[in-house]
């Protein structure tokens, strides 16, 4: 029996390749395609498939809610995150959760078929380069010492801090929040000041290791 793939991009370019790549594997069979995160949810929610593979920036829902709520009804649905972004808190929470492979986008071919077969076989699967990670000082490390400032923070903006670091932009925030665009930009110019963060990964770091980047 084939593994059956879902594949949930928002790049329609990318899913075609994708596809294309993965339909010269013989015991492989995509099933389906998403190019949203709700839309990955209802065709993983309605149609029987073995992995997901999946990308952490879609409209909408963001990769890690899809991957967070899907896990939370499927505990050993196999996860592939295929993604850009080479950053070691997001494999750890991914991880956290149940995500079984983390694969960049700029791996190669042999790499993400080997991922999936991993995935299907209820294997872990890290993408080489980014192997090393795994032994970095800051994973494991007690939270607090660098980012521990959330009570510096309003309510409001440990909300918009919530939301950033889950992958959402500031237009959909505002959205969520009934706030304005320029408001959302002004909090989020508050909680970088305020916390001395420099980037957007800052931000996610600061996130995980203050328990932010969890359910809603």
């Amino acid at each position: 029996m084939p593994i059956r793939i879902i594949i949930a991009d928002d790049h329609a370019v990318i899913r075609s390749g994708l596809i294309a790549l993965l339909a010269k594997e013989p015991d492989f069979e995509i099933v389906g395609e998403a190019a949203s995160g709700m839309d990955a949810i209802k065709l993983a929610d309605g149609k029987p498939f073995d992995v997901l593979l999946l990308d952490l920036s879609m409209p909408g829902i963001p990769g890690t809610k899809v991957a967070e709520e899907l896990l939370q009804r499927k505990p050993k649905l196999a996860i592939v995150v295929l993604t850009m972004h080479a950053d070691e808190h997001y494999l750890r929470e991914l991880f956290r959760i149940g995500v079984r492979a983390y694969v960049l986008k700029r791996s190669t071919e042999n790499d993400l078929i080997n991922a999936i077969r991993a995935a299907y076989r209820g294997e872990h699967y890290v993408d080489p380069s980014m192997a090393g990670l795994l032994i970095s000082p800051y994973v494991g490390r007690p939270a607090g010492k660098k980012y521990g400032r959330l009570a510096l923070l309003t309510a409001r903006e440990v909300e918009v801090c919530q939301l950033l670091a889950h992958g959402y932009t500031n237009p959909e925030v505002a959205e969520r929040l009934s706030i304005s665009v320029r408001t959302v930009e002004a909090h989020r110019n508050n909680i970088m000041t305020k916390l001395g963060l420099e980037s957007r990964a800052d931000l996610v770091h600061f996130a995980i290791d203050n328990g932010l980047l969890k359910t809603e």
